[in-house]
């Protein structure tokens, strides 16, 4: 038997993707994976948990095998994770999100406080606040990433070269990994090339204004779901673009916390923002020992 099925949902008009892992009388556990990313990135955590869960990973829109839409904002991925949730009627799930996926998971459950039964936020406590200027910059040089997308990615020309392209993106995924999502993270073109599962439109999210901060933090404060917050003791590097410096300042990230009302925060060494490609067992037993510990 397959290690999963393959199914979808409606959320809005769109036809939303999603793996079925494991046995449906087991407690359901959800994956929400960030931006152009997929749900295969988190096979390896499925398949650590499955054992335990009933696993349910999610593609959003514009991402992987869902449909696409012309244009993107963040509150219709928070839609997505809403409308998985009632189309499978799942009870007390336990949610987990990595980076954009992250902020979704954390925005659901401050939105609806008594749905998750736990929650798991890797890297997705937002980027560390740029200035108004930047904003602003970012937001007029959109317009210009928006053009291109126009025209659709540019192409892969065989999985070699996807492979090649994962591994200088991931220097720490193993061959076999690498090659794997290489494999199930391209679809073909008309044109004999490859590219990547995720929608180029996506560049629209430029135009969607800047993180807000207080805004967020108004969605945490409602949570009241224990709360696993992960990050990349070097993901610095992915947040700042800059080699050796920090995600957030120390007083940054103890403010971002100190909205969950019950919160354990772990860094693991060795990884950057991916964590489940840096450092997989690290992050599975993490998870594990959380969803293992007793609510107080």
């Amino acid at each position: 038997m397959p290690e999963y099925s393959e199914r979808f949902f409606r959320s809005g008009t769109l036809r939303i993707h999603f793996r079925d892992w494991g046995d449906p009388t087991k407690p359901p556990l959800v994956i929400v994976h960030g931006l152009r990313d997929h749900s295969h990135s988190f096979d390896e955590l499925a398949r650590g948990l499955v054992d335990r869960f009933h696993v349910l990973a999610l593609d959003l829109r514009g991402h992987g095998d869902s449909e696409t839409t012309p244009y993107y904002h963040f509150g219709h991925f928070v839609l997505d994770l809403h409308n998985l949730v009632r189309a499978l009627r799942l009870e007390k799930p336990v949610i987990f999100g990595h980076s954009m996926g992250g902020e979704i998971v954390a925005t659901y459950a401050g939105c609806f406080p008594g749905v998750p039964e736990r929650l798991v936020i890797v890297e997705g406590l937002g980027p560390p606040l740029p200035t108004m200027d930047e904003e602003i910059a970012w937001t007029i040089a959109g317009f210009g990433r928006i053009d291109q997308a126009m025209s659709g990615q540019r192409g892969i020309d065989d999985l070699e070269a996807a492979y090649r392209r994962m591994r200088e993106r991931n220097p720490r995924l193993t061959e076999r990994q690498a090659r794997e999502l290489a494999l199930l993270g391209t679809r073909a073109r008309e044109d004999g090339k490859l590219e990547w599962k995720f929608d180029a439109m996506l560049s629209t999210m430029a135009l969607n204004g800047p993180f807000n901060l207080e805004y967020a933090m108004a969605f945490w404060k409602r949570v009241a779901a224990p709360t696993l917050i992960l990050h990349g003791a070097e993901s610095g590097e992915f947040w700042r673009s800059k080699p050796g410096a920090i995600y957030l300042d120390p007083d940054d990230l103890q403010r971002r916390l100190g909205c969950f009302r019950a919160v354990r925060f772990v860094e693991i060494p060795g990884a950057g923002h991916m964590v489940h490609f840096d450092r997989p067992r690290e992050l599975l037993a993490e998870v594990r020992a959380f969803l293992d510990t007793p609510e107080a």
